[in-house]
């Protein structure tokens, strides 16, 4: 029961995630490192306000100094250190290029998940992630048509690269914090890297700054004018919904799903923002994308159909569990 209702908790969370595709589209008078400020900054205060509500819960579940420094190691590798590589590698690669290997993040977490605990012989899950991994290639196909050669673009796939390492760590890394500490509450552990995320984001700005002359303005930020309203309201979204209240949906599926699934069941995330893209432009979409998605949607089901019958077996006694 907690296998099926950690896949709700994981799909539930991409649902969320998605609107972070779309949102940005809805705020073409702000940079990217505008929007992610405005993004961080709503997770950050909301995360101080439910840090200070809930503080003696925290404290209960014993909270230590160390526990409050791996937070911050997750913040810079799943929020501020994966945006920053993620933001170098558009600037200097392209979007088309970032957005691919980015989408290999359901493939890596597997992968390294799988690698790590050995929960069940890569021969079961290998056929999945490779469907996955096909229908990915083809959504992106036509758009890497005309891409920039990768020779001009060394840097920037390099930054990429180092996102999806990041983020890949923090996936599995977070998945075991939550099962090892299981004190600390999915709502407790956002709010606490929420809080951490605020501490490192003026270092993000700094850089970014340091590196991006003019891709931040606070006076554009907090001045009024008729994108004002769209760019907080934006804010809010990212900040409250996809930030802080997926991220507990995510902390719930991981606590309660294999990482080898978990990790597949990211790409819900890439399907639901492409979905809200066709709605935004107003059309269906097109053949070559259909097909990837019905093969995406494939591997995905495959997955949870091995890994269920796998499971099943073993909890009848009929095999051990699966190494290698």
């Amino acid at each position: 029961m907690s296998y099926n209702t950690g896949v709700i908790y994981a799909l539930t969370a991409d649902l969320i995630w998605g609107l972070a595709f779309i949102i940005p589209k809805l705020l073409p008078s702000y940079s990217a490192v505008e929007i992610t400020f405005g993004r961080y900054f709503i997770y950050g205060t909301f995360s101080l306000i439910m840090w200070f509500i809930r503080r003696r819960s925290i404290a209960t579940n014993k909270v230590k100094s160390g526990i409050w420094l791996q937070a911050l190691l997750f913040a810079f590798c799943g929020n501020v250190g994966y945006y920053l590589f993620l933001v170098f590698a558009i600037q200097l690669a392209g979007i088309t290029i970032s957005t691919l290997v980015i989408g290999m993040l359901p493939i890596s977490v597997s992968l390294y998940g799988n690698w790590l605990f050995r929960e069940f012989a890569f021969k079961k899950v290998f056929p999945s992630i490779l469907l996955v991994l096909f229908g990915l290639i083809i959504i992106n196909s036509s758009k890497l048509q005309g891409a920039d050669t990768l020779s001009n673009n060394i840097l920037g796939l390099f930054s990429g690269l180092t996102a999806l390492m990041l983020w890949t760590w923090y996936g599995v890394a977070n998945a075991c914090f939550l099962k090892d500490n299981p004190g600390i509450s999915s709502e407790d552990w956002s709010t606490i890297t929420g809080v951490t995320t605020f501490v490192l984001l003026p270092f993000f700005l700094f850089i970014v700054n340091l590196i991006y002359l003019h891709s931040f303005s606070i006076s554009h930020i907090f001045e009024w004018n008729e994108n004002s309203w769209r760019f907080w309201v934006g804010s809010f979204v990212l900040g409250l919904f996809c930030s802080w209240g997926a991220t507990i949906f995510w902390n719930k599926a991981s606590n309660q799903l294999p990482t080898a699934v978990a990790g597949q069941l990211i790409v819900g995330e890439t399907i639901f923002g492409l979905i809200y893209g066709y709605i935004f432009e107003h059309r269906l979409p097109y053949f070559i994308e259909v097909i990837g998605i019905i093969i995406i949607i494939s591997g995905v089901l495959l997955s949870i159909h091995t890994i269920n019958s796998v499971r099943g077996l073993i909890e009848h006694g009929y095999v051990q569990k699966e190494q290698g």
